[in-house]
């Protein structure tokens, strides 16, 4: 295995110094200068298809910046598409004419380390990358070895210096800075298979690597501070995504723990729900205090005790935010970006046989995703279907677990989603996603309800403003009931 970490420039030049690395460290370290020079044409022909031409110690190779349909799973060095000895010995036309659009200058420091038993080669690359008029410091760390030695001398070193996993290539930040743009995002949204006949653990690691680079992508956005006048719109929108590509991240969890043997996932399992957990806090704030609670000043806009509370409830909004941003700052959330890639990128939990099946939870696992995802599909379909069973009768508990019932349909759908593009496969999930929406209007109150005993409740002293935002939700429960029952009674005429 190979992971590629960014690192701190400044704290990481003391690594070679670090004494509990040091004492694991077998024979000398060696230390040369290193120069990468990346080409585009002037108008970015190489950029826009998701690639570069890099010239490094007088071979050439074309390099993915950004990944394409395939499996590029985080902490990975980029995929060389071609390279040779010459720009001429490369397969494939470039664009005309090439220029530099920028450069990486520093040392390459080698040395091998013993963890668990086996070696482990770290390479730190250490120098600033340069475009015309600009210029920055930069760190990579790779970590070549065995599987569980890497990743016992990643969290050592994370625990130590702030290492983590980078969201784009040391040729991505270049072209960045040689252009004054972020660098383009990895992945976004729901994960897509490249290929319906890859094997099981493949797809999970194909799928955990995409949303790992979700998560990554939107914890910076997660964190700013209220400037711009865009700031605060970006960083909502970015504390719901991540929360989404979590709550992805633990259905595939769920869905695949039958193909591998049993624990494998657990402590996955148990970091995600921990970052569910404070990203959820933040977003049901978000929620009431940017939806729900102005929906019904508008109606009131002169009403001085429903401002009151708007205020109260924006000043405990803060707190949690401010809660969420120390924590994905946090060397924890390095850490878990670490294990998510690292366990992405791993095989030694393939080695062992796959958990007993037990359909109740989770379907049996064929040996490729062809035959594993319709079974998936299929039984978290029935499970939907018997939850919605007589739902113009349901009560709000019975069709909370609808919600949920629908959700974990519609992701597994999604997930599996390129085994069949036909239109009424995408019409499935579109009225999934309907459905689940609709049902969230229920959510949304009665996670409001709740959020409001945390400002007192009807017996507080913002009790006549709860009480009007709690008459606000209960009417528009009952607005949405037909349309829930509508949005359900086409899923359930459609076979999943």
């Amino acid at each position: 295995m190979e992971l590629e970490l960014q690192a701190d420039p400044e704290s990481i030049a003391k690594l070679t110094a670090f004494k509990p690395l040091a004492a694991l460290r077998e024979g000398r370290l060696k230390s040369h200068a290193v120069r990468v020079v990346w080409y585009d044409s002037p108008d970015h022909a190489l950029a826009q298809m998701g690639q570069t031409l890099a010239e490094a110690r007088g071979g050439w190779r074309v390099e993915r910046v950004v990944p394409d349909t395939g499996t590029w799973l985080p902490a990975q060095p980029p995929p060389v598409l071609a390279q040779g000895p010459t720009v001429h010995a490369l397969n494939g036309t470039l664009p005309e004419p090439m220029a530099p659009v920028a450069a990486f200058e520093g040392r390459q420091t080698i040395g091998t380390y013993r963890f668990d038993h086996a070696p482990v080669t770290l390479t730190l690359e250490r120098g600033a990358l340069r475009a015309v008029t600009a210029e920055r410091p930069v760190a990579r760390l790779h970590l070549r070895g065995d599987d569980r030695a890497v990743r016992t001398a990643a969290m050592l070193i994370a625990d130590a210096f702030a290492v983590e996993v980078p969201t784009a290539t040391l040729a991505g930040l270049g072209v960045a800075l040689a252009t004054g743009r972020q660098p383009q995002p990895r992945h976004l949204g729901p994960p897509r298979l490249p290929d319906p006949d890859m094997p099981v653990a493949d797809a999970l690691a194909h799928i955990l690597g995409h949303l790992t680079d979700v998560i990554l992508y939107y914890a910076p956005i997660a964190c700013q501070a209220d400037g711009p006048e865009d700031a605060g719109p970006k960083r909502i929108e970015a504390v719901h995504q991540m929360r989404v590509a979590t709550r992805r991240a633990l259905s595939a969890v769920s869905i695949f723990k039958a193909a591998l043997p049993p624990g494998t996932l657990d402590t996955l399992k148990a970091e995600l729900k921990t970052l569910t957990g404070k990203l959820a806090h933040s977003r049901d704030w978000d929620v009431f205090v940017t939806e729900t609670a102005p929906t019904v000043a508008t109606v009131l806009p002169a009403d001085e005790r429903l401002m009151k509370l708007i205020a109260a409830a924006e000043r405990r909004r803060q707190v949690h935010r401010r809660a969420l941003a120390e924590y994905l700052a946090s060397p924890a959330f390095r850490l878990l970006g670490i294990e998510l890639a690292w366990f992405a990128n791993a095989r030694c939990w393939q080695s062992a046989a796959p958990a007993d099946s037990d359909m109740e939870s989770n379907p049996p696992a064929p040996l490729s995703v062809q035959g594993f995802g319709p079974v998936v599909v299929r039984h978290r379909w029935k499970k939907m279907l018997r939850a919605g069973k007589g739902i113009a009768t349901l009560d709000i508990p019975a069709l909370h677990a609808l919600r949920l019932r629908t959700k974990r349909a519609r992701y597994a759908a999604e997930m599996f989603a390129s085994l069949d593009a036909s239109h009424s496969a995408q019409r499935a999930i579109r009225r999934l996603s309907a459905l689940q929406q609709a049902l969230g209007v229920l959510n949304d109150g009665a996670v409001a309800a709740h959020l409001l005993e945390e400002l007192g409740g009807p017996g507080g002293r913002h009790g006549y403003a709860v009480g009007l935002i709690l008459g606000f939700i209960a009417a528009r429960a009952g607005r949405i009931r037909p349309e829930i029952e509508r949005i359900f009674g086409k899923v359930r005429k459609q076979e999943p």
